[in-house]
Formats: structure tokens, sequence, C-alpha cells
């Protein structure tokens, strides 16, 4: 069994996780399970190697580092709170009763900044000032109530695309870029075939080449690897 101490800065001190990943150092950025609930924190010691002459602590860490965090990667998409789901669920029930029409994407709790912002889509603009009364006396935190459009909700939500991966825009796309029907000109003209299930052009459609010459130069490099 390895033991490693990882410091995590919402609890304010130092706590001992099972170590279930290889290769960590000093100053590692790594993800921690507790009580299931995912911390982000950093290796602050040594990490021990404890069962070999019978020093195994009892009771056994109730915590354990789940993944390294690499440097390009931000822990916020990874981190949960129970106070999220009890969030989501008491906000849809009001949602429901008040006869608001807009739907409930997702809930983020915010511990640095006391808040509990909600995700939302609607077709029209929504009043929620009861909504955020009933919210605030019920969480005593913060509320933030934010709209978002129909890409960042399949963003949100994730899906299948018709490619059989996962769509772009919940996976290798970090920032939307605009797509144009003329970036389909060169491939179809039946821009239908590229609408995602969004309702809106394919993201991969951008990876595309934009004019005809790199096209050709795409197509000439196609095909010399088909003929080796």
């Amino acid at each position: 069994m390895r033991i490693a101490e990882v410091k995590i800065p919402e609890m304010g001190y130092i706590l001992e996780c099972i170590v279930k990943v290889p290769e960590l150092s000093l100053n590692d950025r790594v993800l921690v399970e507790r009580k299931n609930i995912i911390y982000a924190g950093t290796i602050s010691g040594e990490i021990k190697v404890l069962g070999d002459n019978g020093q195994i602590p009892n009771p056994p860490p109730d915590s354990s580092i789940i993944r390294k965090l690499f440097p390009f990667e931000s822990a916020d998409k990874f981190m949960h709170y129970k106070i999220e789901n009890e969030g989501f669920d008491f906000c849809k029930k009001n949602v429901e009763d008040l006869k608001l029409e807009m739907k409930l994407l997702l809930v983020k709790y915010m511990p640095q900044e006391n808040k509990l912002l909600f995700y939302y889509s609607a077709e029209d603009r929504v009043d929620f000032r009861e909504l955020v009364k009933i919210l605030a006396t019920k969480f005593h935190l913060r509320i933030e109530m934010r709209q978002i459009n129909i890409r960042d909700e399949c963003k949100i939500l994730g899906g299948i695309g018709v490619c059989g991966r996962v769509c772009c825009c919940a996976s290798v796309v970090g920032e939307m870029s605009a797509v144009t029907s003329k970036i389909t000109k060169l491939q179809c003209q039946n821009t239908s075939k590229f609408i995602g299930y969004c309702g809106r052009l394919l993201c991969c459609i951008a990876f595309d080449p934009p004019d005809e010459e790199e096209a050709d130069q795409c197509q000439c490099k196609i095909n010399e690897k088909i003929n080796e």
C-alpha cells in the first residue's frame, strides 16, 4: 500500500491518501476522492510504501488519489459536491412549481466565492426573481442564474455525434469557433448533412481545409498513403 500526503486548500489541512496511480512526485496536482466527493490537491510530501514490514494504518485512510492533473488541465470540471445534487433537485422542483419556461442543466458550487451557479437554457427571457429568493433562503449562499446558448448546452450535456465519437464540443474543442456554411461549400451543397444534434453546424467542420488549394494538398497526401 502506498500513502501520500495531499494538501487540499478547501479543507485547510493535509490529508493522508491511498495512492492508486503510478509516477507521482512532490508538488504534483491530483484529484482526491473522499466520501464520494472529489477534491483537488497537491502532493506535499514523499510517497510512503507500507505493508512490507507490517506497518499498515488501522483504520486505513478513507481518501484515495484517483488521478493526476496535467499542467494544461483545470480541476473545476472534475470537482463535485453533494450540495450540487441537492441544489439541482430542489431548483428543478421549484421551476416546475413556479411554471417557469426554462431547462435546468447544471449546478456548480463555488466555495471560494460562497456561491451556487445554476446553468439553464430558455427560448425567451425568464423572470426568475422569485426562484432566486427561494434558493437563497434554502442554501444561504449567493445565487447566480446563467443562461447559455444551445451550443454550450450540448457542451455541458455531451453526447455521441453522427461519427460515433463523443461530440467535439464536449471533448476536444476548448473554445467554440465560428462555423459557417462557407466551410461546407467544398464538401457538399446540402449543409443539412453537417448538422449536429444541437441543431447547429458540426464543430468538426472547422478542422477541414478552408480553401480549394489546401483541400487538394490534403487529398494528394491521402492518395499517397493509400498507394504506399
